[in-house]
């Protein structure tokens, strides 16, 4: 089965477009470990950005590799990335600071509002995590684990629309709204996109089967996690289709989360607020990636915050970590930490996207990528 997935995304993943390309071409340094990070998680005062020119489609250290021709906006990436600014750029907001590459929390502007989901639904957050040891995704052995939800998650929002008057409104009202896919609704400025319920389905191989070389990234998403939302990569386009970090370019809520045509999702920081962290030890299983692997929290078992100097290419690690089951497993797991790219660089293992991005033909609020195949896809 083959699914192609070629339409515009929500103007909420573009930074404001008055900022000059000028000021987005200035900065410079190295995206590695920088700044002190405190003992605690929930309370690191600053988060490291990307370099400005790192690459976008190159794996490594630091930076996050997608694969062209992912259609991003519109616009096939495989052009933009051909041209100058192809290039990941940074951009000097009132809290990134682009010669240290250092974003001051203290200095970020949020969305206001601590809203449940109730707020967007009746419903709440409705979200389950099972396993099917029987269940079998193409290209995997028998076995899967299976996320269901209305993709509201159990931790606070901001107020979406965003509200005149409030500090993060000027960001999102210079934005074109742009019109959603899902249901032809048409937004008056990216200010005017709100929060929704949709059907969130992804089926992961409880197995995991691990790749020769990285996987480049092939989708917005790229984990779904266990408050019932999901991860989306870290870039964004502005209006002139030049990549930024979305965290260094456009306020976010107080959870490092916005929606995206009404469907809410996590960038950079959101494990702050992830709920049974602890102070030490080595952080918990806070979701999954596409290709089956865990993502924990930042802390090692020794109880230090991990860097990206300690994880590989693709973020992550190998050490014995607790499973949401209760079960101890020596396993690889992605690390979210301070660091560009906070969680996923590219996948370890391989993917299917059919089934990580829900089944069927349907789930168009899921499935933004490439021409996906029901097989598993990786080196």
């Amino acid at each position: 089965m083959n699914i192609k997935i070629n339409k515009k995304h929500a103007a909420l993943l573009v930074v404001v477009t008055s900022i000059t390309v000028g000021l987005f071409a200035c900065g410079g340094g190295s995206s590695s470990s920088s700044g002190t990070a405190a003992a605690d998680p929930n309370t690191v005062t600053t988060l490291v950005t990307s370099a400005n020119g790192a690459p976008n489609n190159t794996c490594g250290r630091n930076v996050q590799c997608i694969n062209a021709p992912l259609a991003y906006q519109g616009t096939d990436i495989t052009a933009l990335l051909a041209q100058p600014m192809g290039q990941l750029s940074g951009t000097n907001s009132p809290w990134t600071d682009t010669t240290t590459n250092i974003m001051d929390l203290s200095k970020m502007v949020y969305v206001s509002g601590s809203n449940s989901a109730t707020a967007y639904s009746s419903e709440g957050s409705q979200f389950t995590m099972t396993t099917d040891p029987k269940y079998q995704i193409n290209g995997f052995t028998a076995g899967s684990r299976i996320f269901l939800g209305n993709g509201l998650p159990a931790t606070k929002m901001g107020n979406f629309p965003v509200q005149p008057g409030d500090p993060a409104y000027s960001y999102y009202a210079a934005l074109p709204g742009g019109t959603n896919p899902d249901t032809g609704q048409v937004y008056s400025s990216a200010a005017a996109i709100g929060i929704s319920p949709y059907a969130l389905q992804s089926y992961l191989p409880l197995t995991p089967i691990p790749s020769a070389t990285p996987n480049k990234i092939q989708s917005l998403i790229v984990g779904i996690t266990l408050t019932g939302a999901v991860w989306h990569f870290e870039k964004a386009p502005n209006n002139a289709n030049t990549l930024f970090n979305p965290t260094n370019a456009l306020p976010v809520d107080q959870c490092f989360g916005h929606p995206y045509y009404q469907q809410y999702h996590y960038h950079g920081y959101s494990w702050k607020c992830f709920p049974d962290q602890g102070t030490s030890g080595q952080s918990p299983v806070l979701g999954f990636a596409l290709d089956g692997y865990p993502i924990t929290g930042p802390r090692s078992a020794t109880s230090n915050m991990m860097t990206n100097a300690e994880l590989d290419e693709c973020h992550g690690t190998t050490s014995t970590i607790t499973m949401p089951d209760g079960t101890s497993k020596n396993t690889y797991h992605y690390v979210l930490n301070r660091e560009y790219p906070y969680s996923v660089g590219c996948f370890r293992g391989k993917v299917n996207y059919v089934q990580a991005l829900g089944q069927g033909l349907s789930n168009n609020l899921m499935k933004e990528g490439l021409t996906y195949t029901d097989t598993a896809v990786g080196n």
